[in-house]
């Protein structure tokens, strides 16, 4: 059960299981529509590892190309890189039906609400039981349709489990299960990212580092940091930024000529899309994510489980990770807000000790990939003997 502790903030309290206690074994098809570098799909790849590792028998479909095939096979997970989209589509679904009965599927698990249409529809054809976890807000008719027959819903934050429920879905079918990071195993590793990541873009050793790691896109509030930088920077001129995220699309060229209308350009550094986000994460003194609108925020989990201090917006799912003034600091969505937060840590290395170190207990304690499977498993166990 999801409650609220004396402080407001919600805690899952349920009892954890050992990973022994679970005899039964279950043959899982993970089906996700997107195949890029977003929240959805890292979580993907995380619980499809942690399942396999927990004994379970994973075969997860994607579509070809771009990130997550590629991902998945490193991490051993059997994978399909299925279209996905268009005239191949139809043949894709046939393909599945075929999978699930050749290789026994006791239970198929969709991400995102196109893999959500795939599972309803492969549940009525083999009659097997869907279970659909919900990474955004949305109101489509597909994850209404799949409750109502009996499916269980999956929401990451309870705010987009409130969000489903307003919009139709029955509230005994969508329980809450948080992401996890493996980000809380790195404990003291990159030790000298703050040194080598400083020399690697060329800033000051001294210089104190901002990062926000997101796809450059409006959701994700770089505008805001960037119109909240100058603020900072009359206090702390030797601050500077990373934005670490894909740099593609037109939202993401007029922030770089924002940058130089700010004349902020020579504290600013775009990454690009790393695939050394724990060390770059790990360089940096401070992590914000100013979201417009957010349904959980990983990137935020996984500074808090490197020990970093964090500051983000008043939005979503986000409170439900930021103790405010605890594990790190929430703002409104305003310039000022931000500047005023991001100023207060940057002014004081006790200040982003404290709240970095309890916002890693407080990771370590309820978000790890165990913790999350134990929760899964149980809703698959339900799903299987409805």
């Amino acid at each position: 059960m999801i409650v609220n502790d004396p402080k407001g903030y919600n805690i899952d309290t349920r009892p954890t299981m050992k990973a022994h206690d679970s005899a039964k074994r279950w043959r899982v098809l993970q089906v996700v529509s997107s195949s890029a570098t977003s929240g959805a799909e890292r979580h993907l790849v995380l619980l499809a590892k942690t399942l396999q590792q927990q004994g379970h028998y994973v075969i997860t479909v994607c579509p070809p190309h771009n990130w997550l095939p590629d991902e998945l096979r490193r991490a051993g997970v059997h994978t399909l890189p299925l279209p996905m989209r268009g005239a191949g589509s139809v043949m894709t679904l046939l393909h599945l039906v075929r999978v699930v009965r050749e290789q026994r599927i006791d239970i198929i698990h969709t991400h995102l609400t196109r893999a959500t249409y795939y599972g309803l529809l492969l549940g009525l054809l083999t009659r097997k039981p869907v279970v659909s976890t919900v990474h955004v807000f949305t109101s489509d008719p597909a994850y209404r349709w799949l409750s109502r027959l009996g499916n269980p819903l999956i929401a990451v934050s309870e705010a987009v489990r409130r969000w489903l429920i307003e919009h139709g879905v029955p509230a005994s079918e969508v329980q809450t299960i948080y992401n996890a990071t493996d980000f809380v195993s790195l404990n003291g590793a990159h030790a000298n990212a703050p040194q080598e990541v400083r020399k690697e873009f060329g800033l000051p050793e001294s210089s104190k580092l901002i990062g926000l790691f997101a796809k450059v896109t409006p959701i994700k509030g770089q505008d805001l940091l960037l119109e909240a930088l100058p603020q900072v920077l009359h206090s702390h001129p030797d601050t500077h930024v990373l934005f670490v995220g894909s740099t593609n699309g037109e939202f993401a060229r007029r922030i770089q000529q924002r940058a130089k209308e700010l004349s902020v350009s020579r504290h600013v550094v775009f990454t690009g899309l790393r695939a050394d986000v724990a060390r770059l994460m790990q360089a940096v003194d401070v992590v914000t994510l100013p979201s417009r609108t957010e349904t959980f925020g990983l990137a935020v989990l996984e500074a808090m489980a490197l020990g970093k201090p964090v500051v983000a917006t008043r939005v979503g799912g986000l409170p439900e990770l930021v103790r405010d003034g605890e594990t790190g600091i929430l703002v409104d969505y305003t310039t000022t807000s931000l500047a005023h937060a991001l100023n207060e840590l940057l002014s004081s290395a006790d200040l982003r000790h404290r709240l970095g170190q309890t916002a890693r207990t407080f990771a370590c304690q309820y978000y790890t990939p165990e913790h999350m499977v134990q929760r899964v498993e149980a809703v698959y166990a339900r799903a299987l003997t409805a």
